[in-house]
């Protein structure tokens, strides 16, 4: 429902609105909504000029917009904020961009609203009018009552002399009253929260919207301390600071965390000002707030995006490099393990090298799979492994004070789940980090258990979502602190943490639960004070064996085309002109990609197939392929690359590229794509 404009008066003027556009036609129709409105509109066509006329007319609030020439609409709401003149007047942002980015900008440099073009009329009024009420609602009360107590003393004296002046007075006390009125109506309808309390901070009211935003009705609240609000989230000093501003005749601005009836608490942008007698003594205090709780929800998941964009851009050069390693190394332990026999001490030690690189290889795919938040591919999962290997993990990083048990009481074939590796790794991982951050003060035990679970009818209705079949159940349970039941029951919202500032970000169980449901699966948890706490995550039971690999003796994929490979590793042209060779191919070699297209250049006829890198100076392999297939279209190219960001079989598709493998690889592989190709 859109809020009733009411203009605002000040000081017995209509209230000024510059209105600040680099196109007329926006103009327009901005003056257009305002008219009829009993507003004063003056307007301003870019930046410059608006500081200017803000500086010298005072304007009540300003309608800026963003993008214009020479100065933008940020820059001119910081430089309106630097002037005194000018400081206090409220900005609001007119623009078509609607990113989160740009409100939390607009947010940043002192904007105090957002309002995307094209808009309606009823909004741009009703946002208008809230702030104009918010601006001009702490100035009008101060004179109201300054007003009443002057024109009460002015009466008295009067009516000393005259008996005539009594109907002149009361006549005048009528319309203070009406004002009164007013005034109140406009409090008690505003958006924000508003509450004024006594010299000693008791409260004496609280309108709507305090009620709204706090979860305390008015008859609980009335004549409690102001400190019932307090969240404990700031240092005394702070809140002394507040009391000494308001003691030298300022206005106290800032943000406070404030407590709601609930114990749970929201960020406001918050107001304090000091309500003043005919002689200067503080009689009441007035505390404007707004809830700012989903702006910074906002800023947050901003930051969040970019530090995992980040992330990923780190993790891509890092697995380009560590896969150009891995190839290296599977690629000679390959060779070294053909020119030895099975029996060979060395040949058991070369396996166990090749065990290492495989278990290298996932891992580093794993991070790669975090970092890029990319889709996840399910499928039959051993979730004995998957505690075994987090168990290790978090072996080496929790405190020697926990002692790590693990359970299992299911059989060795009876664990498999339909899940994704990684996802399942990080539920598991979690957990744990979390049952060792409730130990870490004191020590304790984590237990980790896995067990068979049919679900009965009871189960079932508790996780209506859940589908009747055999489950697998695993569980979480430590010897720490354990919670309290209104902590209990927020554990899986968004952004709720009971740790402190930078130890975590309260989306670890939000995640957990999400990717537990998303499985079809369900988790429950058990804690009391005292008594540590308990999870227990339900997941489907796949009763179908997996499909296990077989080392199987590959199948013979010789040849003897020409083929040109091009790396600017050199370990691996070596390797890769090798591995060819003794499959049957004719190679040539460059370490240049550079040199490969002159190489290529000379004789087109003489290659019947080009392996590249993805990842080289000078060409990248995408840039070498374009201009390779320029020189001779029908060219087959096969790419290699050390991470999937940089390529995918839609991309090689479109650049002509027939297949493309990642490293690390070992021979069977190359030598079955180049068969394929060819």
């Amino acid at each position: 429902m859109i809020a009733e404009v009411i203009p605002v008066k000040s000081n017995g003027h209509k209230p000024v609105i510059l209105t600040v556009d680099d196109d007329p036609n926006n103009l327009s129709v901005v003056r257009d909504c305002l008219v009829g409105c009993n507003y004063t509109i003056l307007v301003a066509e870019d930046g410059e000029s608006a500081v200017q006329r803000a500086d010298y007319a005072r304007p009540d609030l300003i309608l800026l917009d963003i993008m214009m020439p020479g100065i933008d609409g940020y820059e001119t709401c910081r430089r309106l904020k630097t002037l005194e003149s000018t400081r206090e007047i409220p900005v609001i942002f007119m623009t078509a961009l609607a990113e989160t980015g740009h409100k939390v900008k607009g947010l940043e440099v002192g904007g105090v609203d957002y309002i995307t073009k094209p808009f309606q009329r009823e909004e741009l009024l009703a946002r208008i009018s809230v702030h104009l009420h918010t601006r001009d609602l702490t100035r009008r009360l101060r004179e109201a009552n300054e007003l009443l107590e002057t024109r009460v003393e002015e009466r008295t004296a009067e009516l000393a002399q005259t008996i005539d002046a009594l109907h002149d007075e009361i006549m005048e006390r009528k319309r203070a009253e009406e004002e009164r009125v007013r005034l109140a109506r406009a409090i008690e309808q505003a958006a924000e929260a508003i509450f004024m309390s006594d010299a000693q901070w008791l409260i004496t009211y609280v309108n709507p919207a305090f009620e709204r935003m706090t979860g305390y009705c008015r008859d609980e609240i009335i004549g409690k301390h102001t400190r019932i609000l307090k969240s404990h989230a700031h240092e005394t000093g702070y809140y002394h600071q507040i009391r000494e501003t308001l003691g030298s005749d300022n206005v106290w601005s800032g943000r406070l965390t404030t407590r709601k009836k609930d114990s749970s608490f929201f960020e406001a942008d918050t107001t304090v000002s000091a309500v003043k007698d005919s002689k200067g003594a503080i009689i009441n205090y007035v505390s404007i707030l707004r809830d700012i709780t989903h702006e910074l929800k906002l800023e947050r998941e901003l930051r969040q995006s970019q530090k995992m964009e980040a992330i990923g851009t780190l993790a891509g050069g890092i697995a380009h490099d560590f896969n150009n390693i891995l190839t290296a190394v599977i690629g000679y332990t390959e060779l070294a393990q053909h020119k030895l026999s099975k029996d060979d001490a060395a040949a058991r030690d070369l396996e166990r090298v090749q065990e290492a690189s495989s278990r290298a290889k996932d891992l580093v795919s794993r991070i790669l799979t975090f970092s890029r938040q990319s889709d996840y591919e399910r499928k039959p999962v051993h979730v004995m492994a998957v505690i075994d290997e987090v168990l290790s993990l978090l072996r080496s990083t929790i405190p020697s004070t926990i002692e790590i048990h693990r359970h299992i009481n299911t059989a060795s074939n009876g664990d498999t789940v339909l899940a994704d590796p990684t996802q399942l790794h990080q539920v598991l991982m979690n957990l744990g980090t979390n049952a060792a951050h409730a130990m870490r003060a004191h020590g304790g035990i984590l237990s980790v258990s896995l067990s068979d679970y049919d679900a009965d009818a009871a189960f079932l209705s508790l996780y209506p979502d859940l589908a009747p079949g055999p489950f697998v159940r695993l569980t979480v349970n430590d010897t720490g602190h354990g919670m309290e039941a209104a902590v209990r029951e927020r554990i899986f919202d968004p952004y709720f943490t009971t740790k402190k500032v930078g130890e975590g970000t309260g989306m670890g169980l939000s995640v957990v639960q999400g990717i537990i449901k998303n499985h079809g699966g369900a988790i429950s948890v058990f804690s009391e004070p005292g008594q540590g706490t308990t999870f227990h995550v339900f997941l489907p039971k796949i009763v179908d064996e997996i499909t296990r690999d077989v080392n199987s003796k590959e199948a013979s994929f010789r040849g003897t085309e020409r083929i040109l490979f091009v790396d600017d590793e050199k370990v691996l042209v070596d390797l890769g002109q090798y591995l060819l060779q003794e499959l049957g191919y004719r190679v040539t070699t460059e370490t240049s990609s550079l040199d490969a297209l002159k190489c290529f250049h000379a004789n087109p006829d003489a290659f019947d197939l080009v392996i590249t890198d993805m990842t080289m100076p000078g060409l990248t392999g995408r840039e070498l392929a374009r201009q390779l297939l320029a020189i001779r279209p029908d060219i087959p190219i096969i790419m290699c690359s050390g991470f999937t960001e940089f390529i995918n079989s839609n991309e090689a598709r479109e650049a002509g590229i027939r297949d493309f493998f990642m490293k690390p690889y070992v021979a069977s592989t190359m030598a079955k794509t180049i068969r394929k190709v060819l």
